[in-house]
């Protein structure tokens, strides 16, 4: 199971930062790695628990749809989704006042497949060769298989937590300029 989790303090109310985390689309919007194309909450209502979200995004050349449903929600605090993808994954929001502001947390977890854990990977000749005879390691040293799963694990941690924390930052902006 991969955890990433990160937060950012906003100069914001908790009202404004959870309205919103609250609004899929506008959400999506300020994100640095994905293009929104399509995302709503389905019946166009306001965000609740058993709330379905479409999203169809395009990342890099391809294109994702996928929904999401909200699991729990308490207004001005939480907001927990799951993920109908192949590869389920949570999403948990929280925004609590401190200070003057807003502490938001962004949250991911979910069980990575071995093609994610493989792309985490720099296509360096070593990598590649490793593929190669990747299924075989469990067989001939479990210990080894292990501690490069931990490896591949902790690259794509890595590698969205950069994208997660470029995305705060992008909301963190649009919050502190006073956009709504």
């Amino acid at each position: 199971m991969i955890t990433v989790s990160r937060n950012v303090f906003i100069e914001a109310p908790v009202e404004r930062a959870f309205a919103l985390m609250a609004d899929p689309a506008a959400r999506s919007a300020l994100s640095p790695h994905a293009k929104p194309i399509r995302v709503e909450i389905e019946g166009g209502e306001s965000l609740r628990v058993g709330s379905v979200c479409h999203f169809r995004l395009q990342l890099d050349n391809r294109i994702v749809d996928y929904h999401t449903r909200v699991r729990e929600f308490s207004r001005n605090r939480l907001i927990v989704s799951v993920s109908d993808t192949p590869v389920p994954f949570q999403i948990r929001l929280e925004t609590r006042p401190e200070g003057d502001g807003t502490r938001l947390t962004h949250t991911e977890q979910f069980e990575p497949t071995e093609d994610m854990l493989h792309q985490a990977l720099p296509p360096t000749l070593a990598n590649l060769v490793l593929e190669k005879i990747y299924w075989l390691l469990p067989f001939l040293d479990p210990e080894y298989a292990a501690r490069l799963r931990s490896e591949r694990e902790e690259a794509l941690a890595n590698r969205l937590e950069e994208n997660l924390e470029r995305w705060l930052a992008a909301i963190k902006r649009h919050l502190e300029s006073g956009n709504r």
